[in-house]
């Protein structure tokens, strides 16, 4: 934006800085990645103070005094997530679950079909609970892109979870990544999900989604770099789709 109005480049360095500064943030649980992300936003420019080492799924309410004021709910305009999955790893506890709708056991009314929420779950898969607190963190027209395991977009008994969510935000893209993808560390097959939180009488009947396959990503199973990748191109398209459907957050 600033090279459009013909900023100096200092002017645009600082701009930049303010942003690092003051606008980006990253949370993690793990100690160590924290500190792996700090020492990169320090690298590359700066933004470091805006990584916190913290549980995303513990009541913000529990978190550090100093996390509380650089992460709140309802405050970001662009979330982007890989969060751990897996039933291996389960998130347990009432105080925890019972901040989440989906942390609560639901069931289907025969005669309704309608899906009604129940007690609160003994455990639960944390990618699940993910999708709802970084929902709770993106405010209304706040953009979101996550990594989920393919389970939850197909699942019989996962149905519930994808009427909550289209409830609550527009879907903008579904894009099939291949199993290679986060191999050699894990074979899970992911698909990534791009939406924008709304207000349940903003979303509209009708719209379009943007769909992909990405049948190659860059490197083969054991890690080894190929020059088929299908991730580049698709990120291509998906400009040009959303440029075509008037999406204001495209750069020119």
């Amino acid at each position: 934006e600033g090279e459009k109005y013909h900023w100096s480049k200092s002017n645009l360095q600082e701009e930049k800085m303010e942003v690092a500064l003051n606008r980006i943030r990253g949370i993690d649980k793990d100690y160590f990645l924290a500190k792996v992300a700090k020492a990169y936003m320090a690298i590359i420019g700066d933004g470091k103070s805006g990584i916190v080492c913290e549980d995303s799924l513990e009541n913000p309410q529990n978190w550090n005094e100093k996390t509380r004021i650089k992460i709140d709910l309802n405050k970001f305009s662009v979330l982007l997530t890989n969060p751990p999955f897996g039933s291996k790893i389960p998130v347990r506890g009432e105080d925890k679950l019972k901040q989440f709708d989906l942390g609560h056991k639901w069931k289907q009314d025969k005669k309704t079909g309608e899906w009604e929420k129940g007690k609160i779950k003994d455990k639960e898969a944390p990618q699940i609970l993910f999708i709802e607190r970084c929902l709770q963190l993106i405010k209304d027209g706040g953009r979101m892109a996550i990594v989920l395991p393919d389970g939850i977009y197909g699942n019989n008994q996962l149905c519930y979870i994808r009427k909550w969510l289209l409830e609550r935000v527009r879907i903008i893209a579904i894009i099939d990544v291949p199993t290679e993808t986060f191999m050699p560390n894990t074979p899970t097959k992911t698909t990534i999900m791009i939406l924008q939180k709304l207000p349940k009488n903003k979303i509209p009947n009708d719209y379009p989604i943007f769909m992909a396959v990405a049948e190659t990503c860059g490197h083969d199973r054991r890690g080894n770099i190929r020059e088929e990748d299908d991730v580049s191109e698709v990120a291509d398209k998906f400009r040009k789709w959303a440029k075509e459907n008037n999406f204001n957050f495209i750069k020119a």
